[in-house]
């Protein structure tokens, strides 16, 4: 459920929590799975303040449901927007997996870099080139229930044509190298799979 990693930086990072019984638990992956789902209250439920994520569709209007494969997310993240995507960083829904089994329930979100769908300019609309992904795996496996965040391929994108994206996206970039996405997304797994 986590593309492999081939170059550039890997993010990890994971938070559980633990029911009296795996019954609670089950039952508790349902309101986790929910969240996990729900990205326009991703910022609502991180237990820090974040980026703001907004669900949207391929022309980049604004949805207001469970996240689909394919969907857009824009992202306003704390610090300097895009110049050229109004402020935002755009991401695309790769892939949304499930898998039950007798003694595990799993569902994961992949999200990749990708284009300003309200812009001309093709352009990666974000810091990291769309090698990048990032995903969420939620579980529950006995009596406990846990989500973890991965970071993979993570490379500066320094191919925008505009100079003040290239420029912003390598500070973005060099911020995250220095670990400033961590806590975000901590945050996030944190507040997905709090009782």
């Amino acid at each position: 459920m986590i593309p492999e990693h081939k170059k550039g930086k890997r993010v990890d990072c994971s938070s559980s929590t633990e029911f009296s019984t795996g019954e609670e638990a089950k039952q508790f992956f349902l309101v986790a799975k929910e969240r996990l789902l729900d990205i326009n209250d991703w910022n609502e439920v991180a237990v820090l303040p974040s980026s703001v994520f907004q669900l949207a569709d391929s022309n980049g209007a604004h949805l207001e449901r469970e996240a689909q494969e394919g969907d857009l997310v824009k992202i306003d993240i704390l610090g300097p927007g895009l110049p050229s995507s109004d402020g935002y960083d755009w991401v695309r829904i790769e892939q949304i997996l499930e898998e039950t089994t007798s003694k595990s329930q799993k569902v994961s979100i992949t999200l990749r870099p990708t284009t300003d769908p309200t812009q001309t300019e093709k352009d990666i609309a974000h810091f990291f080139k769309n090698i990048a992904t990032s995903t969420i795996l939620l579980e529950q496996k006995d009596n406990e229930v846990s989500a973890q965040y991965a970071g993979r391929n993570e490379l500066i994108n320094d191919e925008n044509e505009g100079i003040a994206d290239t420029i912003r996206n390598a500070l973005i970039g060099l911020g995250v190298k220095l670990g400033g996405s961590y806590p975000q997304w901590k945050a996030l797994v944190a507040g997905i799979v709090k009782n």
